[in-house]
């Protein structure tokens, strides 16, 4: 009877392990997905060149 309880408490414990394992997989995929492109911009303005197209942009006059 006790052995039934551990084997089953050992199970759902894997199961919800595993299952948060995939799910917080999937999360971060999307998250890196939408924020990739962001980081890619923000790195090329920093180093002064079009993401795009590598022509340097224009220096713009400084406020």
């Amino acid at each position: 009877m006790l052995i039934d309880y551990l084997l089953f408490a050992l199970a759902s414990f894997l199961f919800g392990y595993f299952l948060g394992k995939r799910l917080g997989r999937e999360e971060g995929r999307e998250e890196g997905k939408a924020l990739a492109p962001l980081l890619l911009r923000e790195q090329s303005y920093s180093q002064g060149y079009c993401a795009l197209c590598r022509s340097a942009r224009l220096p713009s006059p400084e406020r």
